[in-house]
C-alpha cells in the first residue's frame, strides 16, 4: 500500500510537520504530490505580506525576545 499526501492542501505549515513527523514515527512510507508555486502564486504572497505590514500586522526582534522569555 502506499500513501500519497498532497499538501497543497495542508495550508498550516505547524500540521505538515507534525504529519512528517508523525509519519516518520510510526514507519510510515509516503510520496508527496507538492507542485511548485507559480509566479502568480508567489506574486499574491508577497502582495500579501507587504498589506500585513502595512497594517501593523507584524512582530519586531524586540517582540520576539520579550516573548521568548515568557518560554
Amino acid at each position: 500500500m502506499e500513501l500519497i499526501i498532497d499538501f497543497d492542501d495542508i495550508k498550516d505549515h505547524g500540521k505538515k510537520e507534525l504529519l512528517l513527523h508523525t509519519l516518520k514515527l510510526m514507519g510510515i512510507s509516503y510520496h508527496t504530490a507538492e507542485k511548485p508555486q507559480t509566479l502568480e502564486q508567489y506574486n499574491d504572497d508577497l502582495l500579501a505580506g507587504d498589506a500585513e505590514i502595512d497594517r501593523g500586522d507584524f512582530k519586531t526582534a524586540s517582540d520576539l525576545k520579550i516573548e521568548a522569555r515568557k518560554w
